[in-house]
């Protein structure tokens, strides 16, 4: 695996949900913490829920950080979210985030509902 660069921590502030023409249930989840390297920061989770009682399936990370000494930055990736047997606890996997600076990182992250934090690493990925 290629080399841990980073840690991050949000802690969960929002939802909001919409529905599809398609009938896709549509969770938003909004979060705010801190992204390593990259400072203080916010992002939503973008979860398309096509099945009641789904225990995986895609999902996306949009957001926004502001590292020491530089404006701020934005980042994007698509990924993968299972649930924790028996647990309200989500792995999320985005193989490729891609970061405005040129960077690009393979984010793993843990979701804990009950909690409501989010906690993850940041990998290399160029």
């Amino acid at each position: 695996m290629a080399e841990k660069i980073g840690e991050y921590e949000f802690e969960m502030k929002n939802n909001s949900f919409s529905k599809e023409a398609d009938g896709t249930f549509v969770a938003n989840v909004d979060f705010e913490g801190t992204a390593g390297d990259y400072g203080p920061g916010f992002g939503t989770l973008r979860v398309p829920l096509k099945e009641p009682g789904a225990k995986s399936g895609v999902c996306t990370w949009t957001g926004q950080a502001f590292p020491p000494g530089v404006p701020w930055v934005t980042g994007a990736g698509d990924g993968t979210w299972e649930q924790v047997e028996d647990l309200n606890r989500w792995i999320l996997v985005f193989p490729v985030f891609e970061i405005s600076d040129g960077s690009r990182v393979r984010r793993e992250d843990v979701l804990d509902l009950e909690t409501r934090m989010l906690k993850g690493k940041m990998y290399d990925a160029s």
